[in-house]
């Protein structure tokens, strides 16, 4: 168990340096990010102001979700289940 504590926290460490780090590499993907958002409401508002409705596309993996629920429930026992022994 406390192999497991000294990973999970030397993890959690290392990802958030890495999360800090990341937009000092690329400094410029914010910026670009954030014109294309603002280039897509713009370009919503402009639509609705001409009364035309955009049709809006939605994805929800309700299967994969189902199937990697299982899945990872089996493992979870596996894991307990030979962690016991």
């Amino acid at each position: 168990m406390s192999n497991f504590l000294l990973y999970s926290i030397v993890g959690s460490v290392v990802l958030t340096v890495f999360l800090n780090v990341l937009p000092l590499i690329f400094p410029k993907s914010a910026d670009k990010a954030k014109r294309r958002i603002q280039d897509s409401v713009t370009k919503s508002v402009e639509a609705a102001e001409r009364g035309e409705r955009g049709r809006i596309q939605l994805f929800f993996p309700w299967k994969a979700m189902v199937i990697g629920s299982i899945v990872l429930t089996i493992l979870a026992n596996a894991v307990g289940y030979f962690a016991g022994r």
